[in-house]
């Protein structure tokens, strides 16, 4: 492989899960076939490679200057097909310096806010999802429990606003156990699937918890 040919993301010094969040954008622009992804870490290392393997692009990892990877990621090779078991990404690993920022979690218990009117109830949580993508803070971490993960799979108006704020570095966790279900496990369009440890370690974590439902 002649490297000076390839297109390469340089993500070395960016936090999980942002070196993912950039390497979907190359997948979803679909302009790139084969690229070089460059990372610092073992958890961005592994993350991104399963997220590539993921999508049924081939992945070849070198280690490079000691704590330093290449990822070469060939997608739609003859060779490779998407994986029938995707593989979980690892948890975003929480410095000490985190612990001690302010961390706001959004609690999303259902896909409807309020009680009284569903079909209101379901226009009300779009419109608070679309509208956190213009209020700042942007809040570390957004938990979809029960209903709360149809926001996230088959909600594509949810799941356009949820995406965005993704992209701006917002972690969004879904219930394993929910999406299973609801049936809803393979149709996951956003975020990453979590646990109840995971959480109640966010929980534990936040600063500060909002419950929209």
């Amino acid at each position: 492989m002649s490297q000076e040919s390839v297109f390469t993301l340089d993500v070395r010094g960016l936090r999980c899960p942002e070196p993912v969040i950039q390497t979907k954008r190359i997948f979803d622009n679909g302009k790139l076939v084969h690229f070089l992804v460059i990372v610092d870490n073992d958890v961005s290392k592994e993350n991104v490679a399963r997220f590539a393997r993921n999508q049924g692009a081939f992945v070849n990892v070198t280690q490079d200057k000691g704590s330093e990877w290449k990822i070469e990621i060939r997608i739609n090779d003859p060779k490779t097909q998407q994986a029938q078991i995707e593989e979980p990404l690892i948890p975003c690993p929480i410095t000490v310096e985190q612990v001690f920022d302010p961390k706001t979690v959004i609690y999303v218990g259902s896909n409807i806010m309020g009680r009284g009117d569903d079909d209101l109830g379901a226009k009300l949580m779009r419109g608070f999802l679309r509208t956190m993508i213009d209020v700042k803070p942007y809040p570390w971490r957004m938990l979809f429990i029960n209903s709360g993960v149809k926001l996230t799979s088959i909600d594509h108006e949810a799941v356009e606003a949820i995406s965005l704020l993704a992209e701006r570095g917002v972690e969004i966790l879904s219930c394993g156990t929910c999406l299973d279900t609801f049936g809803l496990t393979d149709r996951l369009m956003v975020g990453r699937v979590t646990n109840m440890y995971e959480v109640l370690e966010s929980l534990n974590l936040a600063t500060k918890v909002i419950a929209p439902d």
